[in-house]
């Protein structure tokens, strides 16, 4: 008994091992592929309906020591965002966002359903979208496939921009601001799976 017990815990760990090597080979080829088309894939891929699955962290900086340190800020800055998007209704299971053929997008939200329009350059991955029929509220951002997932990401100032854009402020996000002061780049923003 107890050895079929010691077996089956070394395959559970050799099975959560191989997912996270599954995971990790995924998102190496798909930026290797969409490093390759010069940004094609993604804007391919990005064509379709998404589901948010968490807040998504992107930063850079020639502090190397900040680096070093950079995913326990990552972690933290999830751990704030997740809890400042749930207060807007953008939460797990509750939340999503088509990218249509034609450049339009909507995004419900809180019972709301946010409409408007993106254009996406693969040169850079910058995705603009304009909020509501007008467009007078444009925001650029940024958008990555990654493995399954598409991530799309603002620099800070822009993400507060377009939650305000689309109905939402968010006070809480000011906060984050202090943690991030060291840091040259950082973006901010959704991950989504389909």
């Amino acid at each position: 008994m107890k050895r079929l017990f010691i077996t089956l815990i070394a395959l559970f760990s050799l099975t959560t091992a191989q997912a996270q090597w599954l995971d990790a080979l995924k998102k190496v080829a798909t930026e290797a592929i969409d490093k390759a088309t010069d940004g094609k894939l993604t804007q391919l891929a990005v064509i379709g309906t998404w589901s948010y699955s968490a807040p998504a962290v992107k930063f850079e900086s020639d502090n190397a020591l900040s680096n070093i340190g950079g995913s326990a800020v990552s972690a933290t800055l999830g751990d704030k965002l997740e809890k400042a998007f749930t207060k807007v209704g953008i939460s797990s299971g509750f939340c999503s966002i088509t990218f249509n053929e034609d450049g339009t997008y909507t995004m419900p939200v809180k019972g709301r359903e946010v409409k408007g329009t993106y254009t996406y350059n693969s040169e850079d991955h910058s995705l603009t979208l304009k909020v509501g029929q007008s467009g007078k509220v444009e925001v650029k951002g940024y958008a990555y496939i990654s493995g399954t997932n598409l991530q799309v990401v603002f620099p800070i100032n822009k993400l507060t921009d377009f939650m305000v854009a689309i109905g939402s402020n968010i006070k809480s996000l000011s906060s984050i601001t202090k943690l991030i002061e060291q840091y040259e780049n950082i973006y901010l923003g959704f991950e989504f799976a389909k």
